[in-house]
Formats: structure tokens, sequence, C-alpha cells
């Protein structure tokens, strides 16, 4: 994966499906992110309309990030900054968003403070 630029922050979410994915999301449009390879995809099935769409690499299983569905308009894609290394990640800003009670009717909550990665934050 391939990136035109850091992201301005990172969402860390603790909704179900951020969970299970081992997402840390940073933000961007389609034309500033390069995927190399072919991925896989996953919707969930307990959304009748579903947000995004997950991607997985074949390979090894890893979460690469998540594209809009059919279900919102717009160029707005996660990828997942866990497949970064440390150094390349350090300084940018982390939010906790609280996923587990939100379900997008409303601005998403964060669970504390935002911090930075490598002081106060580590994925």
């Amino acid at each position: 994966m391939t990136i035109a630029r850091q992201p301005d922050y990172i969402n860390l979410c603790d909704c179900s499906l951020c969970l299970k994915s081992g997402g840390a999301w940073g933000y961007f449009s389609q034309s500033d992110v390069e995927v190399d390879g072919s991925t896989r995809a996953y919707r969930r099935k307990d959304y009748k309309k579903p947000a995004v769409e997950m991607q997985f690499c074949g390979e090894c299983g890893a979460t690469t990030h998540w594209v809009l569905t059919e279900h919102l308009e717009g160029d707005r894609m996660g990828v997942n900054m866990r497949l970064f290394a440390p150094e390349e990640v350090e300084g940018i800003e982390a939010r906790t968003l609280d996923g587990r009670n939100w379900f997008g009717e409303t601005e998403a909550e964060h669970r504390r403070s935002p911090g930075k990665l490598g002081s106060d934050v580590f994925l």
C-alpha cells in the first residue's frame, strides 16, 4: 500500500467491525492511495445498508483498507495505518472513537482526548 501523504489523524474505533479487523484508520481520497496486489472484500451482514466494504490481503489476511459502498456517496476511504512501520506514523494525532455507542445518526463521540502516536498512543 502506498499513500501520497500522511493522514491528518488516525481513528482508533472500538465498534465491533473495527475491533475485529484490527483497523487504525487514516482517511484519504481514493486518488491518494495505491493498492499493491489484489484484495478480497467483506461486508457486514448485520446491517441492511453497510456503509463500508472492508478489504483484506488474500495472501496474509491483514485488513488493508475500506471503501464506501453504494449506500454512501463520496471519495473517502480508510487505510489501515497499522500496516506502516511505527516511525512512519510517529507524531500523527490519534483519536479514540466510541464506536460501540455510535450508530451513524450523530457525530461520533471520543473516549478520551487525542494523543500523538509514539508518545501518548501506540498502534
